[in-house]
């Protein structure tokens, strides 16, 4: 049954009339006939039924997809470029996909990207990049501290938080090392607006090696990680002279708590987490490749490095201990890894049930076939992002 018209200027009753959508005066939902092409001054929005476990993600902000198919249908042609900075669970990416469109999604949180590479994935999306970018550490900083921060001030307050005494100001002219007393150790802070890797490895080795006559042992503290930083601090080969701790992640939210208030005690700076890989075969036929790769142990950085009470720290200890490939959410593998982009080419994840009955862990092993044969040794590069949203990378060559 249609509803009395609203009362609109400029809007007269013509043949090949529509029925648009609209509210009265009173905010209620009414109809009328209309010869304009026109979008309706309401949209009855849809939503995500209970039921719906395919697209049902859990996530606070989800939309349903009919309503962005709706939005990205009316503004764009196939092909077109549709952007959402604010991500989310991924249904605007997730729809484009559908829909020909290509995207680019970005969110602040780790969980959310997760969810959406999850979700790309789920749907047989086109390969695609991900990429961490961004300041987060510089940004909450200058928010918290005001808009005269730099990177050295975050540094000092880092290097007192764990304990060192300031080098001569000569010598450290950004206030981003620091030395413990009673040792020949060096403590370097590294800047958040950046990734720890090789090249920060190889300068601090430098710095160790050279400032002030030497010292015997370098401590770097560092905010973000390449995703080979394990491998890279074992193929240099430095021993108990370089050790690579990170900061506890939550150190920004406890600063603007505690401000100065907050002691050396209070604060853990934890070990890498790193990946270990198994047994790795390699088996060819006429013009064919088949790859068998194992994950073999899943390590954690300390549980005193995140944001968990006692009781939750109590069970991630035991989880560590008895079944540490249970933290690992989601990993992948490219089979021809050339150094710098990674091309997944095989991923499983928790809740993916097509590759085994457990939707509560990965499965251990990958199964590749059908690769194209190659000459030589295949470089395989493993990706790993465990609950926390933590990465690790762990790459080996396979005659």
């Amino acid at each position: 049954m249609k509803s009395p018209r609203c009362s609109r200027k400029g809007h007269g009753i013509r043949k090949q009339k529509s029925l648009k959508q609209a509210r009265d005066e009173d905010g209620n939902l009414v109809y009328y006939e209309d010869t304009h092409r026109t979008i309706d001054d309401v949209w009855r929005l849809p939503y995500i039924m209970p039921a719906d476990k395919k697209q049902k993600l859990d996530f606070d902000t989800q939309k349903p997809e009919t309503l962005l198919e709706r939005v990205i249908l009316s503004s764009t042609k196939p092909n077109a470029l549709v952007l959402d900075v604010f991500g989310g669970s991924g249904t605007t990416a997730a729809v484009a996909e559908k829909l020909g469109r290509r995207w680019i999604t970005t969110d602040m949180g780790k969980a959310a990207c997760m969810i959406m590479r999850k979700r790309l994935i789920d749907q047989d999306a086109k390969p695609f990049l991900f990429q961490h970018i961004g300041d987060y550490q510089v940004e909450q900083m200058r928010s918290t501290m005001g808009s005269r921060f730099r990177i050295g001030d975050l540094a000092e307050i880092v290097l007192g938080l764990y304990g060192t005494l300031p080098l001569p100001a000569e010598e450290n002219p950004n206030k981003n090392m620091g030395r413990l007393q009673g040792s020949k150790t060096l403590v370097l802070a590294d800047s958040p607006n950046k990734m720890t890797g090789l090249a920060t490895l190889r300068r601090a080795i430098e710095i160790r090696d050279n400032l002030m006559g030497g010292w015997d042992k370098v401590v770097i503290l560092g905010w973000n990680f390449s995703p080979t930083i394990g491998h890279d601090i074992e193929a240099l080969g430095q021993g108990d002279s370089l050790e690579v701790l990170v900061i506890p992640p939550d150190l920004l939210d406890r600063l603007k708590k505690k401000g100065k208030k907050l002691k050396p005690d209070e604060v853990r700076f934890s070990s890498l987490q790193y990946l270990k890989l198994g047994n790795i075969k390699r088996k060819a036929t006429s013009d064919k490749e088949s790859l068998t790769v194992a994950l073999d142990n899943y390590v954690l950085l300390s549980p005193d490095a995140l944001n968990l009470d006692e009781k939750n720290k109590s069970k991630l200890e035991q989880v560590v201990n008895d079944d540490p490939l249970a933290l690992i959410e989601y990993w992948s593998v490219d089979p021809d890894y050339d150094g710098e982009v990674f091309r997944s080419v095989w991923q499983d994840y928790r809740g993916n049930t097509e590759n085994d009955d457990d939707p509560y862990h990965v499965v251990t092993t990958a199964q590749l076939t059908g690769l194209p044969k190659k000459e030589g040794k295949r470089r395989v590069c493993v990706r790993v992002v465990d609950v926390f949203g933590f990465e690790a990378e762990a790459t080996i060559e396979v005659a």
